[in-house]
């Protein structure tokens, strides 16, 4: 699919979602000599289009808004920025970061959805609908790959800030074996839903968080295993694998030979010792 933009031409490269209501589509700038890459959102609903526009009306002036917005007869169609795919909760693995270490990435996601500074209803979507990504130095940014069809022109920060709050309680499941104070905090505070914005959500996190002073060593070293650990098994494997080789050799050898020729290299060397022969 090809879309003729203000000032681009967009070619579609991989379709994401294809639905009579809603289409999303990534799409590669053929004008731009990098070739820069874009998310498409095309809706046909003319009412879901006009709440689209009025949420960005509503909001502040300071919003960030989308790059570009253009109708075509029937349809219209919304573009994005594209965000390299690497979903937080599928690229997040809790059981090999320290207590610390997820506290940060936690940090990382409050401060990107406040730093979007998006429409309530377009960050709650982007929330609800797994559009987070965890890159690999840890840092998190936000996609626009959602389904407008699901929009709620209604939802607040408080919303957003729940949903956020739920999200971080599940990358600290792992950790409330440790007790983690920012695990319970959350949990206390989702249950009375109680979080009015992301200000306080990250205040808590950030007071509840351990220091990184407190890391023992033990700790340290099971976290140090348990990231290594696919390296490790292929050591072991390979080990295995060379000793299994050497006792099949050992075995062919033997039945062969009567016993192993060239162990007698090892055996001859022991023979005699200086002066004095062991065979006496």
């Amino acid at each position: 699919m090809i879309y003729r933009a203000s000032n681009m031409t967009l070619a579609g490269i991989r379709s994401v979602k294809d639905t009579p209501a809603c289409a999303i589509e990534i799409c590669r700038n053929t004008d731009a000599p990098q070739g820069d890459y874009y998310t498409v959102i095309t809706i046909e609903d003319h009412q879901l289009f006009h709440d689209f526009l009025d949420v960005y009306d509503r909001a502040d002036p300071s919003t960030t808004r989308y790059i570009d917005c253009f109708s075509e007869g029937d349809r219209h169609t919304i573009v994005y920025p594209y965000a390299p795919e690497r979903p937080l909760e599928e690229f997040y693995f809790g059981e090999a970061l320290s207590l610390s270490e997820s506290e940060d990435i936690c940090i990382n996601v409050i401060v990107s959805c406040m730093a979007a500074r998006l429409p309530w209803p377009i960050l709650y979507l982007i929330l609800t609908q797994g559009q987070l990504h965890l890159a690999r130095d840890g840092q998190v940014s936000l996609g626009y790959q959602i389904d407008l069809t699901e929009l709620e022109s209604d939802r607040d920060e408080r919303d957003c800030a729940i949903e956020c709050a739920r999200l971080l309680k599940r990358l600290l499941e792992s950790k409330a074996g440790q007790k983690a104070m920012s695990f319970i905090l959350l949990k206390k505070k989702i249950a009375k839903r109680s979080y009015s914005g992301f200000a306080e959500l990250y205040k808590d996190v950030r007071i509840a968080a351990v220091p990184k002073e407190q890391q023992g060593w033990r700790l340290k070293l099971r976290l140090w295993v348990a990231r290594n650990r696919d390296t490790m098994f292929r050591l072991l494997l390979i080990v295995c694998l060379i000793m299994a080789i050497v006792a099949a050799a050992l075995f062919i050898t033997q039945a062969i030979f009567g016993d192993v020729p060239w162990l007698r290299l090892f055996i001859s060397s022991f023979k005699r010792i200086g002066t004095e022969s062991l065979l006496q």
